[in-house]
């Protein structure tokens, strides 16, 4: 039996909150603030907090499920503000389908972090979010801190059982590693290093934790969002160096079963055209910085209903893809 993974950077998932004057549950009032500026979260109940923007999250959820069709099996999400959120997208937007839900807060200043949700069990996780950076870059001051972290959104590992017994399981590497999003030369400069320093740690991990044969006998994927081009340098230790197998290599190959699912009916475009359709009509896909022959794509494929320039799902697109 087969079961479908999905990653998907599911773009800013927040939730709002009704913050409170005192903490949940102080019966007492001694930790009343009367600062307006101040105040606590809420206890849980559904009508103290929701979810941001609540039309992106419901095409989310439809690019997400097939349209509400086909439920993957597990997903794996990038840019969830916490567990609550990711638990109240469950809830609202993809009909409770998921038992199993996984996030840990991370260091990323925007508080973006990777979780899972998963109709399979889950059995083990192992978090990196303390995984120390060998060689920070430093910018200047002020003075960067004494133990830089190398993740700031984690390299999540979960393991899931494949079977009901446990005894074939699946490990799943989640990632969103660091954006390439500069405003100087400088500061790109950085982020690709760290990017690259990233992509070699993950690299290390996968080896210590399939060593000899166990890396072609194991189930396991890296997945989530890379944050850069498949033939850039700063993934070439993962994509290239790893003996890793890539999934969007085989699109093309339509003969192929194993072949991934790109779900682009979601993805939103940046104006309306004078003939009424969505702008620009081509985009381009670089498979590294200053590809000389970028891949010319229509990008007026079919969306969901809805989808306008100010409303769509997120601003990646889910990858779908059956493993056995």
């Amino acid at each position: 039996m087969a079961h479908t993974i999905c990653t998907f950077n599911v773009n800013n998932l927040y939730v709002r909150y009704k913050f409170g004057q005192t903490f949940p549950g102080d019966m007492s009032g001694k930790s009343l603030v009367e600062d307006p500026q101040f105040g606590y979260l809420p206890i849980y109940k559904p009508e103290l907090f929701d979810l941001f923007n609540p039309t992106q999250r419901e095409l989310a959820g439809r690019a997400a499920t097939n349209d509400k069709q086909d439920f993957p099996d597990v997903i794996c999400l990038q840019e969830v503000e916490s567990l609550l959120a990711l638990r109240r997208f469950n809830e609202e937007h993809l009909g409770e389908k998921y038992n199993y839900a996984i996030l840990i807060d991370s260091r990323d200043f925007r508080q973006i972090d990777v979780g899972i949700l998963s109709r399979l069990k889950i059995v083990n996780i192992r978090t990196h979010i303390d995984d120390i950076d060998p060689s920070p870059a430093n910018p200047g001051p002020p003075k960067p801190p004494e133990k830089p972290r190398l993740f700031s959104r984690d390299c999540l590992e979960v393991e899931i059982a494949l079977n009901g017994s446990g005894s074939k399981r699946l490990t799943l590497f989640i990632n969103h590693l660091k954006s390439k999003l500069a405003s100087t030369p400088a500061e790109r400069q950085r982020a690709d290093e760290l990017r690259k320093r990233q992509a070699q740690a993950v690299k290390k991990t996968i080896e210590s934790r399939f060593p000899g044969e166990q890396f072609n006998q194991e189930f396991f994927a890296v997945i989530g969002d890379l944050n850069d081009e498949p033939l850039s340098a700063p993934l070439k230790p993962l994509v290239s160096d790893a003996g890793l197998i890539d999934a969007l290599a085989r699109f093309p190959k339509v003969e192929d079963r194993k072949q991934p699912r790109i779900e682009r009916r979601g993805i939103g475009f940046s104006r309306i055209l004078a003939d009424g359709g969505p702008g620009p009509r081509l985009t381009h896909f670089h498979r590294m910085d200053d590809d000389p022959n970028p891949i010319n794509l229509d990008f007026r494929f079919p969306r969901f209903t809805n989808i306008t320039p100010e409303d769509f799902a997120s601003d990646h697109c889910p990858v779908f893809l059956e493993v056995p």
